[in-house]
């Protein structure tokens, strides 16, 4: 296994400085590399810069995790708009994280390699271990972004000089194998999870790693190596991913799997087991709705990402983003009426995704197939309209999804089917409804130009019910949450049984167990009792399509979707003709679906991010991946 450093300057530790963008708590200051460890105060500021690196999952302009096809953001100068229209190469890159990742890999070995350097009486040797164990955890953490976003890359276990490095360069430095990389990140995890607390044990440490979140990158991990793109590249019972998407090193060797293996799909479930059982002790899925109110699951969802920083804990988040809130997010993503940047705005294909309030997938629901138009309401003396297929949903559609006319920025209530919940004190009329056809208060004729909603809809999920226009909350994002352990559970359990000839749900009756515990949060059947009740039988192809869709609604805009597509060998979804409804029209004419509002670029290439022109000019021994 070649373990040799690839970024090609050289990250001097001397002039480390802060950048208030990341990291609030590092003063700008330049660190002064012979004195560095001599401190405790000192040292930590190394491995906090280390933390400042990774992406935060909903920063919709650069991170490729929102790349995908539930919404369009829509701004000409931010990275997804290049993606969607293909107006980048390796000489133009865009999410382009190679670089500043092994940079931040580098700080973390330089971290371990002295650390024990330091002398002094304030460090705890606690501290110490526990601070070993958080740098092998992020570098684990950098090496699976690299991989998920490149395929495998080429693997560092040590500090280099730059004269050692210039000497590795003369004959090139050689991508790993997928199987190479994984197998490191995974035993660095299982080093970090020996060093680490179950939970952070002081208050300094929240946010930080801790074993649980080792066990759950971990779980991660496997499932992605479990899945088509990683393993035999060819979806179940269908076509392969084109022959020359392989990647290949600099002697022509193959370095992703071209064989199936069913037994990945087990260990990616042992794997996600022990870390249910250890988180457990810990965390847990968030079950607690509001005092008064008739829907519950509602609430109960919503509230998992409306917590404010500092505030509450929230224990079902393992590993979060402690430094950025979701203000941001949410100023970009309400109405012209309340907000001057509209424009992050779900897609008519994930609008139409969410499961219907009996457990049903829409497409298997005769009443939302025969559903048309839409049925006017009256409200507070206005005359409003309620789209039919938006009746009678999965309360996660409510919470993510601010839909035309609806009332007030309320949550539609599933079983009454009536607007009761105001979020805000709001007094003035015009701000009771979302209005985005042509010429309503938050329509395209207001602001043709710039910021205006591309769809019809916009994403309210970090939106808090106390939400104002002065006001749109800052949360603590989630990195990894315990939901996502028991999704990911259910898909490898799934696809194990089915490699295997078995009904998933009486050989793993966990399946079922997990499932109905995320469907009873927000309180609609689970999957056998709404499948039964309808007569429609879950074939392996079903479950399937079932355990992806779960995961789509339940992880919606939460930086999932884009790598989710990619493992599953779907991401062609993401190219071509994407709906809304007609923002260009006012009355009837406004409600329609097949309206194409963008035409996305699509090419296979895309399965795999391009290597930057400048790393390959630099390393003759590394390989761009496939037709970039």
């Amino acid at each position: 296994m070649n373990k040799a450093i690839i970024f090609l300057l050289v990250l001097a530790i001397t002039g480390l400085a802060s950048c208030s963008k990341y990291l609030d708590q590092i003063p700008d200051e330049t660190l002064k590399e012979r004195n560095l460890f001599d401190s405790k105060d000192d040292m930590i500021k190394v491995l906090t810069q280390v933390y400042a690196y990774y992406e935060n999952p909903i920063e919709f302009r650069d991170n490729i995790g929102m790349a995908s096809d539930e919404a369009d953001y829509n701004w000409s100068n931010y990275s997804p708009n290049y993606k969607d229209n293909g107006a980048y190469s390796p000489s133009n890159p865009i999410y382009d994280r190679w670089g500043g990742t092994y940079q931040s890999i580098r700080t973390a070995l330089y971290f371990l390699n002295r650390i024990d350097e330091c002398k002094d009486e304030k460090l705890t040797e606690q501290e110490r271990t526990w601070w070993k164990g958080e740098a092998e955890f992020l570098i684990a953490y950098y090496y699976f972004q690299l991989l998920t976003n490149y395929g495998p890359v080429p693997i560092v276990d040590k500090v280099y000089s730059e004269t050692e490095m210039i000497e590795l360069l003369k004959t090139g430095v050689p991508r790993n194998s997928f199987n190479d990389v994984v197998k490191y990140i995974d035993g660095m995890l299982v080093k970090a999870a020996e060093k680490l607390d179950p939970i952070y044990a002081i208050p300094d440490r929240a946010g930080r790693a801790n074993i649980t979140s080792a066990k759950f990158l971990r779980s991660r991990l496997m499932l992605y190596a479990a899945s088509p793109l990683y393993n035999g590249m060819q979806i179940p019972g269908g076509k392969k991913l084109l022959a020359d998407m392989m990647i290949k090193d600099n002697k022509g060797d193959n370095l992703l799997n071209d064989n199936f293996d069913a037994e990945k799909w087990k260990t990616a479930m042992t794997v996600t087991e022990d870390a249910i059982d250890f988180a457990n002790k810990n965390y847990f899925l968030m079950m607690e709705g509001v005092a008064t109110g008739r829907d519950q699951g509602l609430y109960r969802y919503k509230r998992l990402f409306t917590y404010p920083r500092g505030g509450e804990p929230n224990k079902e988040n393992i590993f979060y983003k402690q430094n950025y809130g979701t203000g941001d997010f949410n100023s970009h993503a309400l109405p012209i009426s309340w907000s001057r940047y509209t424009g992050v705005c779900p897609t008519m294909e994930h609008v139409s995704e969410y499961f219907m309030a009996n457990g049903l997938m829409p497409e298997d629901d005769p009443e939302y197939m025969a559903a048309t138009g839409f049925e006017p309401y009256e409200k507070d003396g206005f005359n409003v309209n309620l789209y039919k297929k938006f009746k009678k949903r999965d309360p996660r559609f409510y919470a993510n999804i601010l839909f035309p006319e609806q009332y007030s920025y309320a949550m539609l209530d599933a079983n009454t089917e009536k607007f009761d919940a105001k979020w805000a004190g709001d007094t003035d009329n015009k701000l009771l409804y979302f209005r985005p056809y042509y010429s309503g208060q938050d329509g395209f004729k207001l602001k043709p130009g710039r910021d205006f909603c591309t769809t019809g809809f916009l994403c309210i999920k970090y939106m808090p019910v106390t939400g104002s226009k002065s006001n749109q909350g800052d949360n603590g994002i989630s990195i990894f949450r315990y939901t996502e352990l028991l999704l990911n559970y259910i898909e490898a359990a799934t696809e194990y049984a089915i490699a295997k000839g078995q009904d998933p749900f009486t050989t793993y009756p966990k399946i079922q167990l997990y499932w109905d515990h995320i469907r009873s949060r927000v309180g609609i059947p689970s999957v056998i009792e709404a499948y039964q009740k309808a007569g429609i039988a879950i074939t392996p192809s079903k479950a399937r399509e079932l355990v992806h869709r779960e995961r789509n609604v339940e992880l919606a805009f939460e930086g999932h979707r884009y790598f989710d597509n990619r493992r599953w060998l779907i991401a062609e979804n993401e190219g071509g003709p994407k709906h809304g409804f007609n923002i260009q029209k006012d009355g009837n004419d406004f409600w329609d679906p097949t309206y194409v509002f963008e035409t996305r670029y699509w090419d296979q290439k895309m399965y795999f991010n391009a290597i930057p022109q400048v790393e390959l000019n630099k390393n003759i021994g590394l390989t761009q991946n496939p037709r970039w």
